[in-house]
């Protein structure tokens, strides 16, 4: 922190007004002293409504806080040689001008002050608020991509960091992998000194040698997947794996080239592997920095997808949900525990559903392992009076534990399942908001939740290592991104440590025909001025946002760019956090899982967020979308549920008891006299059981005989001559 000469008067409450003076003299000057200053503007917009105004003696920040007079800094802008007049003020350890009480515009286009060259450790109070050049630094996160947030760098075994705010052109691009020389005005937050690059042309590349595209893996299969990368030279291409960070094996293709692609083949199933790639052009080898990929499980990939509320089935290409309640919901989640075998590790928000819990205990008391983690300020009723026996955790004091997935039996290829989707176990988000949830039968995809759980948890054991525990901004980006789930691709993403926001951002701005979202909250720009472009692409855009009055909401910019959005004008509570791309494009996908559309949970909450690529899945979502869409419009029959789509003129069908267990009875009702059969399919669509009678007429009754089903759901499937109607069933044991 700097020291600033507490003048006799200020004790008193007396200001003084100097003229103008050098930045360096007005830096002396006591908190509270009004100064008059010139010098260039070394920023623009892209580090928001801050300005740095520097001369040949020193550099100091001008915000228009309250009080300011005039446009600023609307009519400042980089390279614009201002006089500005107004008060001292000290802010997180910064010195800045703000107030604002005059300022004038004396002339445009200057050049940038040369900038001073110092190294990290130089980026200290004595060139605070100047432009400054680090030479030869490198970055810790160098392959990455850079989002809202701090990044290290380090040069000559010293380091510190830049920092990028939001809206800021460098969100999106690639962190260099290069060493780099690299501008910026340094800056103060708190006791932290930090450096502020302004765009891409304060990074330079510095090495001759360098790659100039990070390895991207593609061609995934249960024995092997491909990496590509580029170089700026020509050379060989290496690869170096294995499933430690250790590595251990190496593959080498000595053919020189700029565009690498090497075929890792006779790896295992299901599998994570630690990957580096390198070149070397005869002179010096360059290299990566450590990516995990996984191979692709041979698990069956089936998912499931529950609603709270019925949809509109006139949309449906031939899939369905697989339950439309949140007792639905509640049932598969029970059903799921029921059925584990080994392990459960459980991640909610908040849970008052003591049914869910006395599941949980019983599943303990039967031998398997269950691990539960809770955010640390909700009530979570159920956990409490009388506390369950199984461990549970809670966390985290920097933002929520927003989460909201289950993990089932992980190790297990065939009942390896995750569970995500917006839904808190409370009989709020079950009864009476607009939510949703997925089922994933997958290994891979598991495995990884596993990883999240135990960073969080603090061990691999049974019980919590409580010394060890990361939440929020501690936890690393360390599970695949990418994961192929029986031909589907998915995106995985945890809050904050993956740069989800990017994800999100990637795939609204990948549009090619359409975009919808239902959202609780919106209220993060870089996912604002994402959809404003898709639009501006001419992109069919509709949203439904819940929060419109939210504190920094997108809504109003939306509504002033013509976006598509509306209020939920319902009784209900939009709950959802999901994104449909392309519904009618070539490459149809759903983001969906805890992530509110916020600052917090980017940057702050835990959370997780899936990216499926499937026609199917994003088809059951976009019924219920334009059910929702249909209502906020005030209009009426807006939902033609599973039962209503499958119908047959004259024909009633009852199933009961819903849900269901060793035993169901369908009731079934014809004006003529028919021949009919009852067919169980499970929801891959594989025929289990079948029942034929003829000359069926009035009313008929069958018992559908589920004692050798495990717990699920399953579609009940009536024929009458050519026509067909069908119910879904849930099954729990």
């Amino acid at each position: 922190m700097r020291s600033i000469l507490l003048l006799l008067v200020a004790v008193f409450g007396c200001n003084f007004s100097y003229g103008q003076m050098d930045i360096a003299d007005a830096r002396s000057m006591a908190e509270g002293t009004e100064v008059t200053i010139t010098g260039v503007v070394t920023n623009g917009g892209e580090l928001g409504i801050i300005r740095y105004v520097q001369d040949e003696t020193g550099g100091i920040a001008a915000y228009p806080g309250a009080g300011s007079t005039g446009d600023f800094p609307d009519d400042v802008q980089r390279g614009d040689m201002v006089e500005v007049t107004g008060v001292l003020k000290i802010y997180n350890e910064l010195l800045e001008i703000d107030p604002i009480s005059d300022y004038t515009v004396i002339s445009s286009g200057n050049a940038d002050p040369d900038p001073v060259i110092v190294s990290p450790d130089g980026i200290a109070e004595d060139v605070e608020s100047q432009l400054l050049k680090l030479e030869n630094i490198s970055f810790a996160a160098g392959g990455n991509t850079f989002s809202v947030g701090n990044y290290e760098i380090n040069a000559g075994g010293e380091s510190s960091e830049i920092y990028i705010r939001t809206n800021h052109p460098l969100i999106g691009t690639e962190i260099p992998l290069a060493s780099v020389n690299l501008t910026g005005i340094a800056s103060q937050f708190n006791s932290i000194y930090q450096l502020l690059p302004r765009d891409i042309n304060d990074i330079e590349i510095a090495d001759n040698f360098y790659l100039t595209k990070s390895p991207n893996q593609s061609n995934i299969s249960t024995t092997g997947f491909d990496i590509e990368w580029e170089t700026n030279e020509a050379g060989s291409s290496i690869v170096r794996y294995g499933t430690t960070p250790a590595m251990g094996d190496e593959m080498i293709i000595p053919g020189p080239t700029t565009s690498h692609k090497v075929e890792l083949m006779g790896l295992d199933a299901s599998t994570f592997y630690y990957v580096e790639v390198a070149s070397d052009n005869g002179s010096s080898e360059v290299a990566s920095t450590q990516q995990i990929y996984s191979t692709a499980s041979t698990s069956s990939g089936e998912m499931n997808i529950y609603f709270t509320y019925d949809v509109d089935g006139s949309y449906s290409t031939g899939t369905y949900p697989t339950g439309i309640s949140g007792a639905s919901i509640e049932a598969a989640i029970i059903g799921k525990i029921n059925n584990a075998q080994n392990t459960i590790d459980a991640a909610f928000y908040n849970i008052n559903r003591e049914t869910i819990v006395a599941a949980l205990t019983a599943a303990l008391e039967r031998g398997v392992i269950v691990r539960y983690i809770a955010d640390n300020e909700t009530a979570n009723l159920a956990l409490s009076d009388p506390s369950p026996p199984f461990p549970v955790i809670r966390g985290n004091s920097d933002g929520l534990m927003h989460n909201k997935f289950l993990i089932i039996d992980e190790a297990d290829n065939d009942n390896a399942w995750i569970m995500s989707g917006s839904t808190n176990m409370t009989s709020q988000n079950l009864v009476n908001d607009y939510n949703n949830m997925i089922f994933i039968q997958d290994k891979s995809l598991a495995q990884a939740y596993k990883i999240e759980f135990e960073e969080m948890w603090g061990s691999e054991g049974a019980d919590p290592g409580v010394f060890n525990v990361a939440f929020g901004p501690d936890k690393a980006n360390n599970t695949p991104h990418t994961f192929m789930v029986n031909g589907t691709m998915i995106e995985s993403y945890f809050s904050p440590s993956d740069n989800t926001t990017i994800a999100i951002s990637k795939a609204i701005e990948s549009a090619d025909n359409d975009l919808q979202f239902a959202l609780l909250t919106f209220t993060n720009n870089e996912l604002g001025s994402a959809v404003v472009a898709s639009k501006n692409n001419g992109i069919d855009v509709r949203g439904i946002i819940d929060n419109i009055n939210d504190q920094g909401s997108e809504y109003d910019w939306l509504i002033s760019n013509d976006v598509n959005v509306t209020p939920d004008n319902t009784t209900a509570s939009t709950h959802h956090k999901y994104c449909i791309v392309d519904a009618n494009g070539s490459d149809p996908r759903l983001v969906v899982g805890s992530h509110n559309w916020s600052a917090g949970a980017e940057t702050r909450n835990d959370e997780n967020t899936l990216i499926i690529h499937s026609p199917n899945v994003v088809n059951v979502y976009q019924q219920e979308f334009e059910a929702r869409w249909c209502e906020v419009q005030g209009g009426s029959a807006c939902v033609t549920n599973v039962d209503e789509a499958y119908s047959i003129e004259g024909v009633d069908m009852l199933i009961y008891p819903m849900p269901s267990s060793d035993f169901a009875n369908i009731s079934i009702t014809l004006e003529d006299q028919k021949d009919l059969s009852i067919n169980i399919f499970d929801m891959k669509g594989r025929l289990l059981q079948s029942t034929i009678r003829n000359n069926v007429a009035q009313n008929f009754s069958h018992k559908l005989d589920l004692t050798t089903f495990s717990s699920g759901s399953y579609i009940v499937q009536v024929r009458v001559g050519k026509d067909q109607m069908a119910r879904v069933i849930e099954v729990v044991k």
